[in-house]
């Protein structure tokens, strides 16, 4: 079949022409809009927590084991962590195929949809320890360990696509940083951006509401720059670590 660009600039063009009209005047509100009330092009400007979490070690896991057991872990991990979502009334946006993009917070203030953005990776990595691994290896199937990135922050929700073809799409640096977060994390890490830790732990006291085991918490401060938050399971409180981003802190690098 012969190429025809002709196509391709009239269409380009046509949309230009939507799109500019549709970002013309983009509302803010705390309403995540549905994606069949959104006109293909517009979109709604929100203060939104992303979180980002994959499986550590994913290509080496399916070279390493057998498809059916690898369909059978990614069937068990992927739905619960999207119910857990929706328990905390997340918005799901993608499955990477090895992990999952949601965003929390539209109809809620700063500091509760931040804590809820620590509940739900708490509430995630308690799932996978007494739940999902469990179950994979009463199955001899090998377990798996996770890695999270996280920010908060205003983003923009846009329905991206063409007629029968288009999904809501979240656009802005927050979603960047919780991405880099994410790609920077090592294994069972959960790395944060100040943003959540600001409203979640100093604006709003998160810490005294902990309810499960000793959890780390890792906020990024400023270009390449890199705190560490670790959750002291004795005293309930977090406390700060430098220069993680070169090696990881002895515990007697901890500053009040």
């Amino acid at each position: 079949m012969k190429f025809d660009p002709s196509p391709i600039e009239d269409r380009v063009e046509e949309r230009v022409e939507e799109v500019e009209e549709r970002l013309d005047e983009i509302p803010s509100g705390r309403t995540m809009p549905d994606k069949e009330d959104m006109l293909i092009g517009s979109a709604k400007k929100l203060s939104l927590g992303f979180v980002f979490i994959d499986i550590n070690g994913f290509t080496e896991y399916c070279e390493e084991n057998d498809e059916e057991d690898i369909l059978m872990m990614l069937n068990i991990f992927i739905p619960e962590i999207m119910e857990i979502a929706r328990h905390y009334d997340g918005t799901f946006e993608k499955n990477t195929g090895d992990g999952i993009l949601v965003y929390f917070g539209s109809e809620d203030g700063d500091v509760e949809a931040c804590q809820t953005v620590l509940l739900y990776l708490q509430t995630v990595k308690y799932a996978l320890k007494y739940h999902i691994n469990p179950k994979l290896e009463e199955r001899n199937i090998v377990p798996i360990s996770i890695s999270a990135g996280a920010s908060y922050g205003v983003a923009h929700i846009s329905r991206v696509g063409v007629h029968s073809l288009n999904r809501r799409t979240a656009i802005g640096n927050s979603a960047n940083i919780a991405s880099k977060l994410e790609d920077i994390a090592e294994e069972d890490q959960f790395l944060i951006s100040d943003s959540i830790y600001y409203f979640a732990h100093e604006k709003g006291g998160y810490h005294e509401d902990v309810c499960f085991e000793d959890q780390g918490v890792y906020g990024l401060n400023s270009p390449g720059e890199l705190y560490i938050w670790q959750l002291d399971e004795k005293e309930n409180d977090l406390y700060r670590y430098h220069d993680f981003i070169c090696s990881p802190p002895s515990p007697s690098q901890v500053s009040d």
